[in-house]
C-alpha cells in the first residue's frame, strides 16, 4: 500500500460504518476506512494520526518521498516516519494491511491481525536484539513446532496462534487470520517480538503442535489433512472444521477427562496446573470466566494460585507493583485471558503470591498504547476498502507505531474534539493545496 501524505489527509471516526470501531483516512484522491478491536484502539490511533496530521503540516519530522526501487526495510521506516512523525524504531504496536487499493507488490513480509495484549509485563525477556532467538527458542522446545499443525509445512513456518499455542506455516496462518481474533490470534516469531510476553512465550512452549494436536485431532483420520501442496479452499474447509467447529476434538467422557461436563474439566485442569488439560477444556467450550463455587474464585484467580501458590498465612490479595517481586511467567491464567477470559475488577478473595498480584497488577494497567488492529470475522475488506492499517517496519525488525500521550479511552466531548480537529486539518490541507506547495 503506498504511503499516506499527512499533509493532504484528515482523520475522523467512520460514519455509516457498518463495523464497530472504524476511522477514516480521507485524502484528495481516496478514503482509506480501518478497524480497531476497541474504541480505545480507535482513538489512540485517531489521537496520533491527528497529531502527525500537525506535525507534517507543520513541517516537522518529515521523510524523503519513497523510491520505487527502495528495499522492504526502507519502505517501513518511511511509512512509520509519515504516519507518525517520528522514528518508527520507538515500537510498540503492529498492524496489517489489507484495504482494497493496497499494491501487492509493494510490502511482501507484513505483520499479523490480532488483538495485541493491551498491557506491558516487565520480565525482561525481549527478542528485539535478536529475533530469530525466539524462532529458535520454540522450535527447539518441540520438535514439531519445525512443521505446521494444520498441514505439516516445513516452508516458511514462522508463525504463531497465541491463544492456541500452536507454530504455523505462512498459508496456514493466512487462514487462521480469516478466521478471527476470537478464533486464532496470529504473530509472526521473526517480526512482531515485540508482542510476546513471558506468559506467551511459555504458552507457545509448553504446548506447541505435539500438545495442541492431541487435543484438536484426538479423533481426526490423518488422511483427511491437508498438506504442503493443498489448495486453500481444502486448508480453510480443515482449520475451519478443527478450530471453530471443534470437529475433531474427543467429546466427553474421554480419556483426557474423567468429569462429566467441559467446565469441570476446565476448573479441574487449572488447579492441578495442567495446560493440556486447560487446552482441552477451552476445544469442550468451557466457561474460561467460570468461577468455583467452593472458594467463590474466577478460573485466573485459580489459575494464578496454582502456578504460583501464597506462603503460608499470607492474607494479602491486592496486586502488587513492588519493584522486588520478579515476574515469572503464568501461562494457564494468560491462555484463558488469550481465549475470552476477563478479569474481575474486585480482588481475589484468596491470598495470591506477590508474583501472581503483579501479573494482576501488569495485565489490567490501563497503558496509553496502541492496540493491533483486527480483521473481521470473514477476513474481507467491504467495499468502502474496509481493513488495517497499513504495514509498518521499522529497525530491527519490529514493525511499529508510536503511541501518543492522553487517556485510554474517549468520552463523547473527546471524540467531538477529534471530529472538530480533523475538519480543521482538512480544512488547511485543502489551503496548502490552493498554495500549490510540492507534495
Amino acid at each position: 500500500m503506498d504511503p499516506i501524505d499527512l499533509r493532504m489527509a484528515s482523520v475522523r471516526e467512520a460514519r455509516n460504518a457498518e463495523r464497530r470501531f472504524c476511522f477514516e483516512v480521507i485524502t484528495p484522491q481516496y478514503k482509506r476506512i480501518y478497524q480497531a478491536t476497541s474504541e480505545e484502539d480507535m482513538g489512540n490511533w485517531i489521537r496520533a494520526i491527528n497529531n502527525a496530521l500537525q506535525s507534517a503540516v507543520e513541517g516537522r519530522g518529515m521523510s524523503p518521498p519513497l523510491s520505487p526501487t527502495a528495499d522492504n526495510s526502507s519502505i517501513g521506516r518511511d511509512i512509520g516516519s509519515v504516519l507518525t512523525g517520528k522514528s518508527s524504531s520507538y515500537s510498540g504496536q503492529h498492524s496489517h494491511s489489507t484495504a482494497s487499493n493496497a499494491s501487492n507488490n509493494s510490502v511482501t513480509r507484513r505483520t499479523t491481525v490480532g488483538a495485541r495484549p493491551s498491557y506491558v509485563r516487565g520480565d525482561g525477556n525481549s527478542f528485539e536484539d535478536n529475533p530469530s532467538r525466539l524462532l529458535q527458542t520454540v522450535r527447539d522446545a518441540d520438535q514439531g513446532n519445525n512443521w505446521c499443525a494444520d498441514c505439516g509445512s516445513a516452508s516458511k513456518v514462522e508463525w504463531v496462534s497465541i491463544n492456541l499455542g500452536i507454530v504455523l506455516c505462512i498459508e496456514c496462518s493466512g487462514i487462521h487470520r480469516s478466521l478471527g481474533t476470537h478464533i486464532s490470534k496470529v504473530r509472526s516469531l521473526t517480526l512482531d517480538v515485540n508482542s510476546f510476553s513471558n506468559d506467551i512465550v511459555e504458552i507457545l512452549l509448553q504446548i506447541g503442535n505435539r500438545v495442541s494436536n492431541m487435543v484438536w485431532e484426538a479423533t481426526l483420520d490423518q488422511s483427511q489433512k491437508p498438506i504442503e501442496t493443498s489448495t486453500r479452499e481444502q486448508r480453510l474447509k480443515f482449520i475451519t472444521a478443527k478450530y471453530s467447529e471443534r470437529a475433531y476434538a474427543q467429546n466427553l467422557p474421554s480419556q483426557m477427562s474423567r468429569f462429566a461436563t467441559p467446565d469441570e474439566t476446565l476448573l479441574a485442569a487449572i488447579k492441578k496446573n495442567d495446560i493440556q488439560g486447560v487446552l482441552y477444556g477451552i476445544a469442550l467450550r468451557a466457561n474460561v470466566n467460570i468461577t468455583d463455587r467452593s472458594r467463590n474464585t474466577h478460573a485466573v484467580f485459580l489459575a494464578l494460585a496454582a502456578a504460583d501458590p501464597a506462603s503460608p498465612g499470607s492474607t494479602s490479595s491486592r496486586p502488587s507493583t513492588s519493584n522486588s517481586v520478579k515476574p515469572i511467567p503464568f501461562p494457564i491464567a494468560e491462555l484463558l485471558v488469550q481465549n475470552g477470559a476477563e478479569i474481575p475488577s474486585q480482588p481475589p478473595p484468596i491470598p495470591l503470591s506477590p508474583a501472581a498480584q503483579l501479573y494482576l497488577s501488569q495485565r489490567t494497567a490501563r497503558v496509553p498504547a496502541f492496540g493491533t488492529l483486527a480483521a473481521s470475522a470473514s477476513g474481507k475488506p467491504t467495499a468502502d476498502s474496509l481493513g488495517t492499517l497499513p504495514s509498518i517496519r521499522g529497525t530491527g525488525s519490529d514493525n511499529s507505531v508510536v503511541s501518543s500521550h492522553g487517556p485510554s479511552s474517549l468520552d463523547s466531548k473527546e471524540r467531538e474534539k477529534l471530529h472538530k480537529r480533523g475538519s480543521a486539518g482538512a480544512r488547511l490541507a485543502g489551503k496548502v493545496a490552493s498554495l500549490g506547495i510540492d507534495r
